[in-house]
């Protein structure tokens, strides 16, 4: 953007300026632009020659500068947003929103924003879909991403050797057309699908799929629990591979139809920048604001029937909630509004790793009773709770709090008035939850220091090291038991992260059950038995289940919610009038 520059030193000064008069050393601004003093004063001098500003250098060496502005920066703002939308340049208007000005400063041009999203059409021969979300992007690597939308991308731009079917709880051929394994669930051998092409236009072969296991067998890979049993890979042929494991796995054809097993090419070195895979959408572009998908017209099976998607990465509370409509028209008669929840949960979870006083089981007892979901939820005005007290909705009930139990409790565990820290997103619904917990917490002498921190910190070692508390959340694939699974093996995730070795022991005795039994009923009696081991041991207080609110135009077809909360695309079209 021509003039990100300007707005970028604009929005650093803003909380100083008075009456558009804003003083400030050269040294600050090398910072913001990450240049040196001369080309600092040569962008100074040439917003000056345009008319945007009068700046005085400070006289002698380190005083200040000064700056005077023509117009309110908040005009300015507005001025170049309409500019934008004159001139179709979406992108623009996102590196705008990404800078720390007031939200409420787009509200005035946000109806003529939000026409711009939706189904566009150019011509009669392409449609794009776009989309805005309040999402960051961290890693789109399989063998390391354990955030939602991360999932969701990399499962559209990437394909497995097979697939699970939740509902009917089978697998389904994919890249493989067909599998046989022996009797002891050791030896797995998987026949190729020919003419399979990748992104970049070379067929998939065997070799394609060894290079894709061995990349997860990495120590440094945060997956490596689900490649652990894995012996030998032989590529039989160029289109048949075949798996030796250490012990007999029948739920292993399950972690192959996973997102971390979505097959790369052995020839390039693999950039998430330039993501190749066989997936139905390949990666057309990437930047801090926004993500292209464009439908694969090599894909092996049905190619999308929506030519690009198009997704523009808000930051959080941008107030441009948007309906997935058509040509920007949003009107209330033509949209269908549908409500789904996650198969997930949002929960509280304790750093046992971190020496404090949340290592007291009393300390944690007293915080469950304080968290009370249901007096959270009237005293924030919000409505439709379904609390959480399991991974799974169905399996929730709500739980029996007493808040009159926290002074004994705390006295019990020691507590003597501690700073106690507790890290969250910072979202606008995460920032209200966390302050309600915090007065909730004063009432009773406990001191809670909240800090917010965004999902690009999420990986950080940051949080480990200095939270005592986290508000965090856990979403599934469609294969829950998998999820499950994943959820306390995987490195990057809180459980690994925040439960101590003891516990995590005691809990993996009875995960390793889940990974090789075979029975359906079996497998959940095992998952019962850890849920109940985090609920006796408080080792996180589950909070309640997300729901999430969709508006469709009537006209957009077959759009599948998705096991991660997004929308899958994949066989969407357009019913024209």
């Amino acid at each position: 953007m021509k003039d990100l520059a300007y707005f970028q030193m604009r929005a650093y000064l803003y909380p100083r300026e008075i009456k558009q008069t804003v003083s400030f050393k050269l040294k600050e601004l090398e910072q913001v632009w990450y240049c040196n003093q001369k080309n600092v004063k040569i962008k100074i001098r040439k917003f000056e020659e345009d008319g945007r500003c009068i700046y005085h250098p400070g006289r002698g060496r380190g005083n200040p500068s000064c700056i005077n502005f023509k117009n309110p920066l908040q005009q300015e703002i507005e001025q170049a947003v309409l500019t934008c939308i004159e001139h179709d340049q979406i992108e623009r208007i996102f590196q705008l929103l990404q800078l720390p000005i007031p939200n409420s400063w787009i509200a005035n041009v946000s109806k003529e924003v939000k026409k711009l999203f939706g189904l566009q059409s150019a011509n009669q021969s392409k449609e794009v879909l776009r989309l805005a979300v309040e999402k960051r992007i961290v890693t789109l690597d399989p063998q390391s991403s354990a955030i939602d939308f991360e999932n969701y991308l990399i499962q559209q731009l990437g394909s497995t050797l097979v697939t699970y079917d939740q509902q009917a709880d089978t697998i389904n051929p994919h890249i493989a057309h067909r599998w046989k394994v022996d009797n002891d669930y050791r030896t797995w051998t998987f026949y190729l699908r020919k003419g399979v092409q990748f992104h970049h236009q070379r067929n998939l072969n065997s070799g394609d799929v060894k290079y894709t296991i061995e990349r997860l067998k990495d120590r440094t890979s945060s997956l490596n629990w689900i490649v652990q049993d894995i012996q030998m890979i032989e590529c039989v042929s160029p289109f048949i591979v075949r798996i030796q494991l250490a012990q007999s796995n029948p739920l292993f054809i399950r972690y192959i139809s996973s997102i971390p097993f979505s097959i790369l090419p052995e020839d390039e070195p693999f950039d998430e920048n330039k993501w190749i895979g066989t997936g139905p959408f390949q990666l057309k572009k990437r930047t801090d604001t926004m993500i292209v998908l464009e439908a694969f017209d090599q894909y092996f099976l049905a190619r999308p029937l929506i030519d690009e998607i198009e997704f523009y990465l808000l930051p959080s509370e941008s107030n441009l909630t948007m309906t997935i409509q058509i040509k920007g028209e949003e009107k209330e008669e033509s949209t269908i509004r549908k409500e789904d929840m996650i198969t997930g949960f949002r929960f509280l979870a304790f750093n046992l790793r971190r020496s404090s006083i949340v290592l007291q089981h009393s300390f944690r007892l007293a915080l469950f009773h304080l968290l009370d979901m249901k007096q959270m939820w009237k005293d924030l005005g919000r409505e439709n709770l379904i609390e959480a007290s399991s991974y799974f909705p169905w399996k929730s009930h709500p739980d029996s709090k007493d808040k009159k139990l926290v002074k004994s409790l705390l006295k019990k565990s020691g507590y003597q008035g501690e700073a106690i820290t507790l890290y969250t997103r910072d979202t606008r619904d995460e920032r209200e939850q966390a302050q309600w917990f915090m007065k909730a917490a004063a009432t009773e002498g406990i001191h809670l220091k909240c800090i917010y921190f965004h999902m690009d910190d999420f990986y950080s070692a940051t949080i480990d090291q200095e939270a005592d508390l986290l508000f965090a959340g856990e979403v599934t694939s469609d294969d829950f038991h998998l999820s499950f699974l994943d959820s306390f093996y995987n490195k990057s995730n809180v459980f690994q992260r925040f439960i101590d070795r003891k516990n995590l022991h005691y809990i993996e005795n009875y995960l390793e059950r889940v990974k090789y039994e075979p029975n359906y009923k079996k497998r959940e009696a095992w998952i019962d038995k850890v849920e109940q081991y985090l609920r006796n041991e408080h080792l996180i207080v589950y909070r309640y289940h997300p729901v999430i609110h969709r508006k469709f135009h009537h006209l957009i077809q077959d759009t599948r919610f998705e096991a991660f909360g997004y929308d899958d695309f994949r066989k969407s079209w357009i019913e024209k009038e």
